[in-house]
């Protein structure tokens, strides 16, 4: 018979057993899961003894276990699994019939006759280490010890502890003392920690007078062991069951509540800092007198630890104060003394112990099904980890667990191969070394890099991608095309994947000015996409680091932009935007991102990140090794492609956002901009919604904002809803009502006072007494986007030797490309007239503008002017003082001149086109080569002009569109012909049929 009961008494026949020999400090008590960390053979050891049985050998806890099978060493036989299923079904209902019980026998237990039956609960393995977790039951007496090799198990008769036998022979009046006096003890005990905790903290304080209870080693080490956040926890824990009991006493059985206090004792006398003699004493005890009577020793012997505490540092105080100088400074010395004696041990200790010695233990509170952390056993060999809070033991496990898993989650083999090289070097390394918090912060932030995480990405469809776009932006027809260009792009490239074939999509650059929409279209097809979006503002940048990260060699190294970006986004597929590229290197002043620089060249650091065949093996400097960004979706913004190098440019594909125009920016502010100020300044709710006049739209974005975006536009209507606003609160407190619902422009100046300053409007007015041979308008493009009109005037200033001149200065701050256009122009016109093209010219007048002397000035001097585009109008103007024939001052014109006379096409139409729209012109010249410019930038689609190559079609739409009438001009002389109609050449060739022999060019 394999389990009997002699009398009351419990007996297994054959069980195994297991001497703690590797861990002398722990002393299992029942109802705790303990966790100890044996070498890879120990463990061994100890599990092939159930793995050797055919009966245990598919258990799920053994599946990493070898077989034991040496001789001279016990196995499972049959009498062993009856004994232990039998157990189990009696004391660990319901069961499997297959747990893996084991009595753990404390090393320091006399002649290893006392023990505690557990269970295996968890089995981790590690490289070089296994943590076996054992859930404990009950007392057992060990019937036959063995003098088994450390780490072998050994199968004994058993005899088992009975609280109900305990129970039953209590009467009710002694249960209800031994109740009472438990609930007294621990209140009692709570009471000496919370005093102590609290007076030691007192003392923390510099503003205390007394510290010599600091000086204590005692203090020390009963308030380092009591304040740890694991002991903090399970006392509360502790506590918290006691409250619950002392609550539902009255109507459980008292029997039953005697029970639950003996469980709680065991409980107690873990969690507490006692003894390892104590806790083996208590776990002896077999009777309940005796029990008790132990226990309250054990909180007897706790308490009187506080109080010789005080009586000693009393005793020291007392002498103290009554010493003289001299005796304070040699106590003083005797204690620094001993405290470097003390140091100098703990270093020869550390240098001479073995790193990985027999075992490291962590105790679980287990009751009622519920497991709550409690300390490690006292006297437990002492662990880097040990030392940690329970917060940092979840996060050690954590990153336990991310080094196991590399593989898995596709970490480059490099850094595979450096991480477990580090975190070898990081658990070996002491906590109060420098090199500790830097291994850890390292191993911070690549665990949070999200390796192996991706964002499924929505299906692409191009209906509702279009329809997002509208929604989201108005207008933007030829970027709308092109971004539905790139959508279609991503998605084949999705297909090509799964069929096996790779593509890599390209990577777009949005150019345009300020307040176009450029981050907005970004966030837009990442809402398509379905992905995390996260944006990083270049401007500014100007350390190469900022990019790449710091060497972990530097103190306050840290990750670059690009792996924070990831972290922040959770995945490894976001969409990142590169916002502003263009000022990445704007403090260097040079603008081409190239040259020498103390911090690195940020721009050259952002080639690897934009191009596709290099970025699936980034590095980061302070990361150490390759991440893959191939499946992070980039796109780019600049306000102007001149600040971006020619190797960046060249891996990008630039889409060009232009300015709106005024009707577009009406639309904008109507349909989108006035709608939100309203919400967001709570009009909306009041029932006083408004709106502009077109009178008042038109004023609003010609006169008090000139921008290419909508920006400003949109801080202007945001004025007028807070003057709207302050409007409905006086109306309520004099309780007066104004339903005007229409913003008229005569009502713009009381809500945005005057417009803007119209020096340019102002410039094209004629002025008294001038003449008006010289004066031509051109048109500029700036780099925020807008168009201007630019006026060239010329003055006759003196005269000059005919063989020199003629003479021209010229200032306005002009670069030096326009000051070439200015000496391009007269040697053109000297050319044209020397030669006599122009018939009916008068000599007189043609002399004297080669013997004269001329100042060119472009007005509006604090701006900086260049560019070759103003040699068209410069040339005109020349020609207009030599011929003496004024121009019209509503014609303005574009285009870059050569030598020969020849007009070359410009950039920037659009926004030209804008700015003589704005500044009252009715007349435009332009390249003839700008032709297509003008179709994009007027047409909302370009396929009926590529069928109908009529050159009427877009002049049309900017007549009706800006009220500007456009003429394509070839050459100079088109443009005197333009400018004046009378005007004849010798040899002249007509207009429309230059224009149609350059047409079919």
């Amino acid at each position: 018979m394999l389990f009997s009961r002699c009398g009351d008494e419990c007996v297994l026949r054959s069980f195994p057993c297991l001497s703690l020999e590797q861990s002398p400090s722990v002393v299992p008590l029942p109802g705790i899961l303990y966790k100890i960390t044996f070498g890879r053979s120990d463990a061994e050891n100890i599990l092939g003894y159930f793995k050797s049985s055919k009966h245990y050998q598919k258990h799920f806890l053994l599946a990493d276990v070898k077989a034991w099978n040496k001789q001279n060493f016990d196995t499972a036989n049959k009498e062993t699994i009856e004994s232990l299923e039998t157990f189990g079904r009696t004391f660990d209902p319901p069961n499997d019939d297959k747990g893996l019980y084991i009595c753990l026998i404390p090393a320091k237990s006399k002649d290893n006759h006392i023990g505690c039956i557990s269970k295996v609960v968890g089995v981790l393995t590690e490289e070089k280490v296994v943590t076996i977790s054992f859930k404990t039951f009950c007392r057992a007496i060990v019937k036959t010890p063995s003098s088994k090799p450390k780490c072998q198990v050994w199968s004994s008769e058993l005899s088992l502890d009975s609280v109900q036998r305990m129970v039953k022979s209590c009467g009710n009046e002694q249960m209800k003392r031994l109740i009472a006096e438990f609930i007294e003890v621990l209140g009692t005990t709570d009471n000496f920690i919370n005093s102590f905790k609290k007076k030691y903290e007192i003392l923390l304080d510099k503003t205390s007078g007394d510290h010599l209870l600091l000086l204590s080693p005692l203090s020390n080490t009963l308030y380092f062991q009591l304040n740890k956040a694991q002991f903090n926890k399970a006392w509360s824990t502790l506590l918290g069951l006691i409250t619950e009991l002392t609550e539902s006493m009255d109507e459980a059985p008292i029997n039953a509540n005697l029970m639950q206090i003996l469980k709680l004792m065991d409980l107690t006398v873990t969690v507490l800092p006692t003894s390892t003699t104590q806790k083996l004493d208590f776990l002896s005890s077999f009777s309940l007198i005796e029990r008790c009577e132990i226990f309250k020793t054990i909180m007897d012997d706790f308490k009187q630890v506080f109080k010789h505490l005080y009586s000693s540092t009393e005793y020291v105080q007392a002498h103290f104060s009554q010493a003289s100088n001299l005796e304070k400074s040699r106590l003083i010395a005797n204690q620094l003394k001993s405290l470097r004696f003390f140091i100098e041990d703990v270093k020869a200790q550390n240098r001479s112990r073995i790193p990985m010695a027999a075992s490291k233990v962590k105790s679980m509170i287990s009751i009622d099904g519920k497991e709550r952390k409690s300390p490690p056993a006292q006297g437990d060999e002492s662990d880097p980890e040990d030392d940690l809070s329970g917060d940092e033991n979840d996060e050690m496990t954590t990153l336990r667990d991310f080094i196991k898993n590399l593989n898995k989650l596709g970490v480059h083999r490099d850094g595979i191969k450096l991480l477990r090289k580090d975190f070898k070097i990081f658990l070996s390394t002491n906590p109060q070394n420098a090199e500790y918090q830097v291994l850890r912060n390292y191993f911070d932030v690549v665990n949070d890099i999200p390796f192996g995480k991706y964002t499924n990405r929505a299906s692409i469809n191009l209906e509702e991608a279009r329809q997002k776009l509208d929604n989201d932006h108005f207008g933007l027809n030829s970027v709308k095309n092109r971004l539905i260009e790139y959508l279609c792009t991503l998605k084949l490239s999705e297909q090509l994947k799964k069929r096996g074939e790779s593509r890599k999509s390209p990577i777009l650059l949005l150019v345009g000015p300020p307040g176009v929409g450029k981050t907005s279209i970004a966030k837009s097809v990442a809402d398509m996409l379905n992905l995390k979006f996260q944006r990083i503002s270049l401007g500014g940048v100007h350390n190469e680091a900022e990019i790449r990260g710091h060497r972990r060699t530097y103190v306050g190294a840290m990750c670059g932009i690009i792996i924070n970006a990831l972290k922040k986004s959770g995945c490894m597929n976001p969409l990142i935007l590169l916002d502003e590229v263009d000022k990445l290197l704007s403090t260097t002043g040079s603008g081409s991102g190239y040259g020498f620089k103390l911090n690195g060249d940020p721009g050259a650091a952002l080639l690897e990140v934009l191009d596709p065949e290099q970025n699936n093996t980034f590095m980061d400097h302070y990361v150490g090794f390759p991440v893959d960004l191939s499946q992070v979706l980039f796109l780019c913004t600049a306000n102007d492609l001149a600040g971006i190098s020619g190797p960046l440019l060249d891996r990008l594909e630039v889409i060009e956002i232009p300015g709106y125009t005024p009707e577009e920016k009406v639309k904008i502010g109507s349909k989108f901009l006035l709608p939100k100020q309203i919400r967001i300044n709570g009009l909306d709710k009041c029932e006083r919604c408004f709106t502009l006049s077109n009178q008042a739209w038109y004023s609003l974005v010609t006169e008090y904002v000139r921008e290419s975006g909508v920006r400003n536009l949109e801080r202007k209507l945001a004025t007028i809803v807070r003057g709207k606003v302050v409007e409905y609160v006086k109306e309520e407190d004099h309780q007066r009502t104004n339903d005007q619902q229409i913003v008229t422009k005569n009502e713009m100046f009381k809500y945005l006072g005057f417009p803007l300053h119209p020096i340019a409007t102002e410039l094209l007015r004629n002025v008294k007494m001038a003449e008006k041979e010289g004066i031509v308008n051109g048109l500029s493009y700036s780099s925020d986007g807008t168009g201007n009109v630019l006026v060239f005037e010329i003055i006759k200033t003196g005269s000059v030797d005919k063989s020199q001149g003629p003479v021209t200065t010229a200032t306005g701050n002009l670069g030096t490309v326009l000051q070439e256009s200015i000496d391009i122009g007269c040697s053109l016109v000297k050319s044209i007239l020397r030669r006599g093209l122009i018939v009916g010219e008068d000599c007189q007048i043609t002399n004297e503008f080669f013997s004269s002397k001329y100042h060119l000035h472009v007005p509006m001097g604090a701006i900086s002017k260049d560019g070759p585009s103003a040699g068209t109008a410069i040339t005109l103007a020349l020609m207009s003082l030599a011929l003496r024939r004024p121009v019209d001052p509503l014609l303005c014109m574009t285009g870059e001149i050569t030598l020969r006379g020849k007009i070359l096409p410009i950039g920037g139409v659009k926004e030209k086109l804008l700015g003589a729209q704005m500044y009252g012109m009715k007349r435009v010249l332009l390249p003839i080569a700008n032709k297509q410019d003008v179709i994009q930038a007027v047409a909302d689609s370009v396929a009926p002009f590529i069928e109908d190559k009529t050159s009427q079609d877009e002049i049309s739409l900017v007549q009706e569109k800006m009220n500007l009438s456009v003429a394509y001009v070839s050459d100079i002389y088109d443009v005197l012909r333009y400018a004046w109609p009378d005007i004849t050449f010798h040899a002249e060739v007509p207009v429309e049929q230059n224009h149609q022999c350059l047409s079919k060019m």
